[in-house]
C-alpha cells in the first residue's frame, strides 16, 4: 500500500464545532482508528462521518481507484447498496402524505399488472409489509437491467418469486420487495422511480453528492469497487461497476458520500428537517418510519437483535437505541447508523465489499466507543451452552432463491449445511458450502460455529408446518422455507 498506489493515511476530518475533539476522542486519534481500520481490514478507499448534535467531522482514507491512482476525496460517491432502502421509504412516505399513496391498501392496487407466485399474496401484500420486511416474498433476483423500463422489467420477472410466508406472518428481508414498493411509486406518479429520488429526497435534503443514474456519473468523482489487498500487495479494480438499474429500489444503483448519508440520517435525529432548513419528512412520517413494526428473530452479525421500522431496522446496544441500516454490492459498502437519544449519526462508505465485516467491526467497535462512548455488543455461545430442545423442529432442508440450507442430526448434535445454487451474485458461487455447529442460544435460535475467522452466524426458525417442525428458517435476515415435504 504504497503512496504510488494512491493509498494511505487520510486527511484530518474536518469539524464544525467547537475546539478540536467530538465526543470522547480527538480528531486525530479519530483518523488513526479509520487509518488502523481500513489498513487492517484490506479496505482500499473509505470515507467516515460523525455528527454529534451540532458538531460533525469527516474521515478520509485511501484510493478511489487503485488502477488509475485517484485518491478517495470526502466528495467521491461509492456505491452504498441497501441503504439505498431507507431512502426509498423515505422517498414513499412524502407521497404518502400527499396522498398518493396508502400504505396499508393492497399494492396490487397502484401495479394492476402485478404477478406473483402466490396470488393470494399477489392480492393482498401492502406496502406496510414491503417497507418492514414482513411481506413474506423471497429476496429476488439479481439480474442486470438498464434503460428505461427497468424497473418495470424487473417487477415483471418476480412473477415466479417464492412466496416464504404469508404476508404479515413474519420478517424475511427482501430486495424484491423494495423494488415492488419504489415501482407502486413510479406508477402512482407516472414519474421515474429516479426523478421521484431526486426531487423528493435528494435536492430537499441538500444531498449533492447523490446519484442513481450511470449517466450522471461523469458529473461527480467516482470510486471504483475493489477486492481486498492482501499481503502487501496492492487491491485489484472489481468489474463491472454498474449493477442493475432494475433494481435501484433495492440498492442497486445509488452511490453517494459518507457526509451525504450521514446528513439524511440528521433528518430522523431533527424531525424530518435537514440541516438547510427544509422539511423533507414530516414529524409523522419520523415516527411512523421509526416505529417498530416487525421483530427479526436473529441477530445481525454484530449481536444486536433488531426490529424493522418503515425502511429503517432498530436495535440496543446496551442501554443506547440504534436505527440505520446497511448496504453492499461488489463496487461498494456502506453503514448508516444513528443515535435519536445521543442526536448522533455515523456513516461510512467503503469501496471494499471484502472487508466489508472487519471494518464495521472496528468502526462500531472501538471508533464508535471512543467517539460516542457506546459500542455494537458481539455474538458469542452462552456459557454454559444450553441444552437444545426436541431437534426434530429444526431438522430439515430449506430454500430461497439461489440459496439451500440443510440442518442434520449427528450424535446428538446439530450440523448446519448452507449451498449456494447460482453463479454470481455478491459473494455467492456456485457450489459454495458453508458448515458450521448449531449452538442453542434458547428456543428457536441458534448460533452456527463455523471454521475460521469470519464468526459465528445468526439463525433462527419460526413457523410449524401442521408436523411441529419448524416451517421457516432465518438466516440471519434472510427468511426460507422448509422443502423437504
Amino acid at each position: 500500500m504504497g503512496k504510488s498506489a494512491g493509498i494511505g493515511p487520510g486527511r484530518l476530518g474536518r469539524i464544525a464545532g467547537r475546539g478540536e475533539r467530538i465526543g470522547g476522542a480527538t480528531i486525530s486519534e479519530l483518523q488513526a482508528m479509520v487509518d488502523e481500520a481500513a489498513a487492517a481490514s484490506g479496505v482500499a478507499g473509505a470515507q467516515v462521518c460523525v455528527i454529534l448534535d451540532e458538531q460533525r467531522a469527516q474521515f478520509v482514507y485511501g484510493s478511489a481507484n487503485a488502477e488509475l491512482y485517484i485518491p478517495m476525496t470526502g466528495d467521491t460517491v461509492v456505491q452504498v447498496g441497501s441503504v439505498t432502502k431507507v431512502f426509498n421509504a423515505a422517498m414513499i412516505m412524502t407521497l404518502v402524505e400527499d396522498g398518493r399513496l396508502d400504505l396499508d391498501a393492497p399494492v396490487v392496487e397502484y401495479v394492476p399488472d402485478l404477478k406473483l407466485a402466490d396470488k393470494q399474496a399477489q392480492e393482498t401484500i401492502t406496502l406496510r409489509q414491503l417497507l418492514s420486511m414482513s411481506a413474506g416474498l423471497d429476496n429476488g433476483h439479481a439480474t442486470p437491467l438498464k434503460g428505461d423500463g427497468a424497473l418495470a422489467r424487473y417487477v415483471a420477472l418476480l412473477r415466479d418469486i417464492p412466496q416464504v410466508f404469508a404476508p404479515g406472518r413474519g420478517f424475511g428481508y427482501s430486495s424484491a420487495g423494495s423494488c415492488i414498493a419504489g415501482y407502486a411509486a413510479e406508477r402512482a406518479t407516472g414519474t421515474p422511480w429516479d426523478l421521484l429520488m431526486q426531487k423528493r429526497v435528494f435536492e430537499p435534503a441538500g444531498l449533492v453528492h447523490a446519484v442513481t443514474l450511470a449517466e450522471e456519473l461523469p458529473y461527480h468523482r467516482v470510486s471504483v469497487g475493489h477486492a481486498p489487498a492482501q499481503r502487501g500487495r496492492s487491491p485489484k479494480v472489481v468489474r463491472p461497476w454498474h449493477v442493475s438499474q432494475g433494481g435501484g429500489p433495492g440498492g442497486a444503483t445509488f452511490a453517494t458520500t459518507a457526509h451525504d448519508l450521514a446528513r439524511f440520517g440528521q433528518l430522523f435525529i431533527n424531525g424530518g428537517k435537514a440541516a438547510n432548513g427544509d422539511q423533507v419528512l414530516s414529524q409523522t412520517a419520523v415516527r411512523m418510519m421509526t416505529n417498530p413494526t416487525i421483530d427479526a428473530p436473529a441477530a445481525y452479525k454484530w449481536g444486536a437483535r433488531q426490529q424493522w421500522g418503515l425502511g429503517p431496522y432498530v436495535a440496543h446496544w446496551g442501554d443506547a437505541i440504534v436505527w440505520g441500516h446497511a448496504g453492499g454490492n461488489q463496487s461498494g459498502g456502506a453503514q448508516l447508523i444513528w443515535f435519536p437519544q445521543k442526536r448522533a449519526v455515523l456513516a461510512f462508505v467503503i469501496n471494499t465489499i471484502g472487508a466489508f465485516d472487519e471494518f464495521t467491526a472496528r468502526m462500531f467497535g472501538d471508533f464508535s466507543q471512543a467517539v460516542l462512548g457506546v459500542s455494537a455488543p458481539t455474538l458469542a455461545p452462552p456459557e454454559p451452552q444450553l441444552r437444545i430442545g426436541d431437534p426434530r423442529r429444526f431438522v430439515g432442508a430449506f430454500a430461497r432463491n439461489g440459496m439451500r440450507y440443510e440442518i442434520s442430526q449427528d450424535a446428538g448434535r446439530l450440523r448446519y449445511k448452507e449451498i449456494s445454487l447460482r453463479r454470481g451474485g455478491l459473494g455467492d458461487a456456485l457450489g459454495e458450502v458453508v458448515q458450521g455447529e448449531l449452538v442453542s442460544l434458547g428456543g428457536d435460535r441458534f448460533l452456527v460455529k463455523t471454521p475460521g475467522p469470519s464468526g459465528p452466524i445468526s439463525i433462527a426458525f419460526f413457523g410449524d408446518d401442521g408436523q411441529g417442525r419448524a416451517a421457516n428458517l432465518v438466516v440471519p435476515m434472510f427468511a426460507t422455507r422448509r422443502v423437504d415435504g
